[in-house]
């Protein structure tokens, strides 16, 4: 089991460890399931006080691992909207403390922790709790030599600031 994941971690970790400082998936598309994908925010308290929220497996009709497709999301102060080939798919509101309810409040306004900086992570990722049942270990790189195509070709990346 392959996915193939493009998602973002806080630059500083402000709030602390993670996922109190933030996380934001952008797209998670597991192989053995290539027409759908997903997208989350994790947030809450630092591991295990955390959180996630975010759309949940989407079914979008096209194999996404058998062509390119644009993986986009918009973020501001408000909301953070997911889009796969310009098509809106998810919505998350901001507007709101985003603690988890366990644990330290590492929070003191509403939105952090998305009012930071974040970088950018593509990769492909080879078992582990992102595939049901737990696969930690189950995968080596024997197995991924075996798959037809185990590779994430991108054809661009790119970042927009609103002025």
């Amino acid at each position: 089991m392959f996915g193939l994941q493009f998602w973002m971690l806080p630059a500083n970790s402000v709030y602390g460890g993670w996922a109190a400082s933030g996380e934001i998936d952008i797209m998670e598309c597991r192989g053995q399931s290539p027409t759908k994908g997903q997208g989350t925010i994790h947030y809450g308290g630092s591991w295990p006080n955390n959180i996630f929220h975010g759309s949940g497996e989407v079914d979008f009709h096209t194999d996404l691992t058998s062509d390119y497709h644009i993986y986009a999301v918009e973020w501001d102060q408000n909301q953070i909207k997911w889009f796969v080939d310009n098509n809106m798919y998810h919505t998350e509101s901001l507007n709101k403390n985003m603690w988890s309810g366990k644990g330290k409040n590492p929070y003191t306004k509403n939105g952090q922790p998305f009012d930071e900086s974040f970088y950018w992570i593509l990769n492909v990722a080879v078992g582990g709790a992102f595939f049901p049942p737990n696969q930690y270990g189950v995968l080596n790189v024997n197995d991924a030599k075996q798959w037809e195509k185990p590779t994430m070709e991108v054809d661009y990346v790119r970042v927009y600031q609103w002025q």
